[in-house]
């Protein structure tokens, strides 16, 4: 299996002291016995150019591995899906060919039916695309939860050269809250806030050369700055609170020679790390969160004379 470790930018101020020790690592290895030749210079560079490799990779998983671990403990009891909607039902079809499992420290979709078409107009690039939105509740008192990070994982098959070079995922929370008018009265309305948990792009150069047919897995660490959640009061998804998820989910292939294709044997896996925090819940607070918030962004009427409701809701971005 091709295993890839792609550094987000966002990672890079944490560098500078890391390569420094990684450096002087790799030039003790060749210090003893050094040798002004041209043979000895090369294989001195050899040496630092892999173990530089190695510690960007190694970094690369320790930065993941610290942003999970700076979090609480999870839970006694995970959030639940009530329902889903896709806007791809061809890609990810709700019930048939996807899976949600919400584990401690794990999202995991499992996508089966992701596959690649041309991008149309000629073009010889191809491109899967998933979007849908899960709606969650269940969710356990006083916590509140992040996306760290992200690692996508399939099997890819290609010939002529045609290689798998992006990889794409944003999770978009939204968190919908109904006002309370006296006593229950119509109009029913809503309002809506929402916040980008992770949005990251992955640049997973995989095949490109003759025939590749092999599992791959791209580890990609998101920004050390978390997005959080709402803090749960327990009550969402019961009636007056709704919180969901909206994922955005690509894969694009690049093809050189214009003559060869790819597939997604099976669709794709992405596991976004969980992180988990306790948290004191105040509704003033959770009613004001979130980077994009409308008022009033849905509004349910009631016709008295025919006896039939009429919910026309405000247009809305992504977030």
């Amino acid at each position: 299996m091709q295993n890839f470790y792609y550094l987000a930018p966002t990672s890079l101020p944490y560098l500078r002291g890391y390569l420094h020790n990684a450096y002087f690592s790799s030039t003790s290895l060749t210090a003893n016995g050094f040798d002004s030749s041209r043979k000895q210079q090369t294989f001195k560079s050899q040496v630092y150019t892999m173990n530089l490799t190695h510690s960007l990779l190694h970094l690369s998983l320790l930065l993941s591995s610290a942003l999970l671990a700076a979090g609480d403990s999870p839970p006694p009891q995970l959030p639940v899906i009530s329902s889903i909607a896709s806007d791809s039902p061809q890609q990810c079809s709700p019930g048939q060919d996807m899976s949600i499992t919400f584990l401690p420290d794990v999202l995991r979709l499992e996508l089966r039916g992701m596959a690649l078409a041309p991008g149309g107009h000629g073009r010889t690039d191809e491109n899967a695309v998933c979007q849908f939105t899960a709606e969650f509740g269940s969710w356990w008192y006083r916590y509140r939860f992040a996306l760290a990070n992200v690692t996508y994982r399939g099997h890819f098959e290609a010939d002529d050269g045609v290689q798998l070079h992006e990889l794409a995922a944003s999770a978009v929370f939204r968190y919908e809250n109904r006002k309370v008018n006296p006593e229950r009265a119509p109009p029913d309305v809503w309002n809506v806030s929402m916040a980008t948990m992770i949005d990251n792009t992955a640049q997973a150069a995989i095949g490109g050369s003759g025939v590749f047919n092999d599992d791959f897995s791209v580890s990609a660490p998101a920004s050390a700055d978390l997005e959080w959640s709402t803090c749960m009061d327990g009550g969402e998804g019961t009636g007056d609170a709704k919180t969901k998820i909206l994922f955005i989910l690509t894969a694009t292939t690049s093809d050189k020679t214009g003559e060869g294709t790819g597939k997604l044997t099976g669709g794709m896996t992405f596991d976004f790390g969980v992180v988990w925090e306790a948290c004191t819940p105040d509704r003033a607070v959770k009613n004001a969160w979130g980077q994009k918030r409308i008022d009033d962004w849905s509004v349910c009427t009631y016709n008295d004379t025919s006896l039939s409701s009429s919910a026309v809701p405000r247009a809305l971005g992504a977030g």
